[in-house]
């Protein structure tokens, strides 16, 4: 590897919405990093539901701009 260009790899801790820590190690200066989920609280991890999104994309979507008509049965 080349001298000087990479940058430093440190410890790190991660700490989640939830309340949870880790440690591990990378590149970001502040030796901090925010994420919202982890595997002690994502649904996949846990087993339980938990609703993130409180309204669906669909429903705001058509709350926005209403559904659309069926398309209408020729009379031939």
């Amino acid at each position: 590897m080349k001298a000087g260009i990479h940058p430093t790899y440190v410890d790190t801790t991660v700490v989640c919405g939830c309340g949870n820590t880790f440690q591990t190690r990378s590149t970001k200066e502040s030796g901090q990093i925010t994420v919202e989920v982890c595997s002690q609280c994502h649904p996949f991890y846990t087993g339980k539901q938990k609703i993130l999104d409180t309204g669906g994309r669909v429903a705001r979507f058509e709350a926005r701009y209403g559904k659309r008509a069926g398309k209408k049965a020729d009379a031939s």
